[in-house]
């Protein structure tokens, strides 16, 4: 079997970005990542539009784009409706790299890797991750390894960095905890278990930069101990030293970001800008609709008011019905040509299509050339700079059974440049102020197009790579362990990383259909628990 190595670890630091990076590499206080930039391959790792945690980590998982796995983000449109309900692990509709190992007779072993709650079987052993809603419910695979981890770990079990998120003060001790869990549980099931591909997701950066960009000043400045980003870095760092320590010499080490990070001090409410100009209208009594709806949501996160809103409420109405509820009520459907949806882009209410729709199909085209020129040529007044890098079209990105449900335009705010002023942040609220832009408060950072990658090991060559992209990581595992690349997947193996005599050869092969397991719906308990968690790291409005 032709093979570049006997084992692969992937390390997820969500969200890294070289501008975080390479300040602390070049100063020495990373030794273990310097040691790995320095002996092996390193690059720039392009993220997918939009760079997205829920997007990114199923494209990485799949190897595809979201036309064939199906998540345009965190939650999902129900067609032929203006509902929008949470998604997980489940409506990933496409094979995972971890599937076709487990299928080829590897073992892998997947720690809070995203989007893998609820859990499937594997040829291995899998905990969930930030989308699971509590140790209630069951949270790995074998279920059994449940009742090791809650004996063993220190509890509370937690579940993601973020819980927090909102509170800054609080933000680095979370990030801190969780992450101290996520090395005790690798470090625990490394040597117990049984693997060949282990895959691990630390999310803390992520939460991390959202808040503390502005407080880690990327040219070198405050660089201490005392700054929270800082601290996490070299906790990561020891992580992966430790990580490493309990690996197999012939191991081949990628580590992953999902995304990169920036600077961000705007706000782009893009639902209103649409009222503003006529493209959407909203009901005279929205305002105290609005005040009820959100009021009635935030109940769930106390047990002693629940009472009251299930006398209120159907009893069928979970967190995300409520969320939906909030978004849809306020908008006068026969009134409105577009709306920014809670899925990440512009729907156009087409008739035939939408319950309500009022766009003619033959006005379709022109009304999605209308939204691109005047989208692509507005200016936030204050600052004098287009909050708008790009819109695209769904069919510039994606292709595959399940483009059809993505938006009908898919809307890049400015997110790379080097002024935190002149990036922007979008957000889907409707009802409120009337302005249109303002502060990106209480965030400092956000999700930017690039992400990183390093790979280390005795089959890898040393060298600073060219662009690669997430979409190719899948493939490049595969191809390492000399298992066979689905022709369906879009990601490429990245040959080069590798010397010239240990360079495997990718095999091509059929690709299989893929069918999801049946799972009844998450519950509202579940949607309720998500739903805040996703609130407080700003994934949802």
């Amino acid at each position: 079997m032709n093979r570049a190595a006997t084992k692969v670890v992937v390390i997820g630091l969500d969200g890294i970005d070289w501008r975080t990076l390479q300040p602390l590499l070049d100063a020495g206080h990373l030794p273990t990542l310097g040691r790995l930039v320095r002996d092996g391959a390193y690059g720039r790792l392009q993220s997918t539009v939009r760079p997205e945690s829920s997007v990114a980590w199923s494209t990485f998982a799949t190897g595809v784009n979201p036309g064939k796995h199906g998540i345009f983000g965190f939650v999902r449109h129900q067609p032929d409706s203006y509902d929008y309900h949470l998604a997980d692990g489940q409506h990933i509709q496409a094979s995972r790299f971890w599937d076709m190992l487990g299928a080829a007779g590897y073992r892998v072993g997947l720690v809070n890797v995203p989007f893998t709650y609820p859990p499937r079987p594997v040829n291995g052993f899998l905990i969930g991750g930030m989308l699971t809603p509590g140790p209630h419910v069951t949270f790995t695979y074998p279920p059994e390894l449940q009742a090791r981890l809650l004996a063993r770990l220190p509890q509370p079990y937690l579940f993601d960095a973020g819980d927090k998120a909102q509170n800054k003060a609080r933000l680095p001790q979370g990030v801190a905890a969780y992450t101290e869990q996520q090395l005790a549980t690798a470090l625990m099931l490394l040597p117990e278990e049984a693997w060949d591909c282990f895959v691990i997701v630390f999310t803390g950066p992520d939460r991390l930069q959202h808040f503390f960009w502005t407080d880690f000043a990327t040219d070198g400045r405050n660089m201490t101990a005392e700054n929270p980003l800082f601290a996490h870095l070299q906790q990561l760092d020891g992580a992966v030293s430790q990580i490493l320590a309990n690996s197999p010499a012939d191991t081949l080490l990628l580590l992953v970001s999902d995304h990169g990070f920036n600077g961000v001090n705007r706000r782009f409410y893009i639902n209103r800008w649409l009222q503003q100009e006529g493209y959407l209208a909203t009901r005279g009594w929205a305002d105290p609709v609005q005040v009820l709806i959100d009021w009635l949501t935030r109940l769930k996160q106390f047990q002693l008011l629940r009472r009251v809103k299930r006398t209120l409420l159907p009893a069928h109405w979970g967190a995300a019905r409520l969320r939906t509820a909030t978004f849809t009520q306020p908008i006068d459907w026969t009134g409105t040509q577009a709306y920014y949806a809670p899925d990440g882009g512009l729907r156009i209410n087409l008739r035939g299509r939408e319950p309500m729709g009022v766009v003619a199909p033959i006005d379709f085209e022109k009304l999605r050339t209308s939204l691109v020129a005047k989208l692509t040529h507005l200016v936030d007044r204050e600052t004098g700079q287009p909050p708008i890098a790009r819109v695209y079209r769904p069919e510039e990105l994606y292709s595959g059974p399940f483009a059809s449900q993505a938006p009908d335009l898919i809307v890049e705010p400015h997110r790379d440049q080097p002024v935190p002023d002149h990036n922007y942040v979008l957000d889907s609220k409707l009802i409120g102020a009337d302005t249109v832009f303002a502060t990106a408060a209480p965030y400092n950072g956000n999700h930017a197009p690039y992400g990183i990658l390093i790979a280390s090991g005795l089959a890898v060559a040393q060298q600073r790579l060219s662009m690669s992209q997430l979409q190719d990581i899948a493939p490049t595992i595969l191809t390492a362990l000399g298992v066979p690349i689905p022709d369906s997947m879009d990601g490429q193996p990245l040959l080069h990383l590798f010397l010239p005599d240990r360079r495997p050869e990718p095999q091509i092969a059929a690709a299989d259909a893929f069918e999801p397991d049946v799972r009844a719906g998450s519950g509202e308990d579940h949607e309720a628990a998500v739903t805040e968690r996703l609130r407080n790291l700003g994934y949802l409005d």
